[in-house]
């Protein structure tokens, strides 16, 4: 039987793993990337690792500038939904505009939650895995950087594979090195 110190150890200080993709194509793309490191970690993100930052051409749609894209993995308190909230306030913070249609267009910030522990969520404003992300280069090279042998929970492949068999044929690549201070 547990004792109340092991089940406080296991369940009460527990920290929760979330995987976010970051974008930017408006603007100085690295400073908004860098606010937005901020004002997660303000939000309750605490940093682990981060991917180096790429460069892609926009995806479904025509852009004058090209997305720098990176991956942040943090550990948090929040919840899945309570994460969602807060990446919507710092989007808004930063000065995001939302399309009025569902279609892709530039932005200046862009925050998607890719994976949250293990889970598996369906509502209609939160899903996760991020449903498009096995489709799209420029968020799994970052993966593939920093948490290659992870497996997605529903259709049990890591990240390294996905990739190596995406039918993304857009062209990633570095263009900055990871953004947090590594010692």
């Amino acid at each position: 039987m547990e004792t109340r110190y092991e089940w406080r150890k296991t369940y009460f200080w527990r920290m929760n793993t979330a995987v976010l993709s970051i974008g930017s194509n408006m603007g100085d793309r690295l400073d908004w990337i860098r606010k937005a490191y901020q004002l997660l970690i303000e939000a309750g993100v605490l940093p682990v690792i981060d991917s180096s930052v790429y460069e892609s051409e926009a995806w479904g749609f025509l852009a004058e500038t090209s997305f720098y894209n990176t991956v942040l993995v943090g550990e948090t308190h929040l919840t899945p939904d309570q994460l969602l909230s807060k990446i919507h306030e710092i989007e808004d913070k930063l000065g995001r505009i939302r399309s009025e249609t569902d279609s892709y267009c530039s932005r200046n910030i862009d925050i998607d939650i890719v994976f949250f522990n293990k889970l598996v969520i369906h509502k209609t404003h939160l899903r996760i895995p991020h449903p498009h992300f096995r489709q799209r280069n420029f968020v799994l090279a970052p993966l593939n950087e920093v948490i290659p042998n992870f497996t997605h929970p529903l259709i049990e492949l890591p990240i390294n594979e996905l990739y190596q068999h995406s039918d993304d044929r857009n062209k990633v690549f570095v263009v900055h090195s990871p953004l947090l201070n590594r010692q």
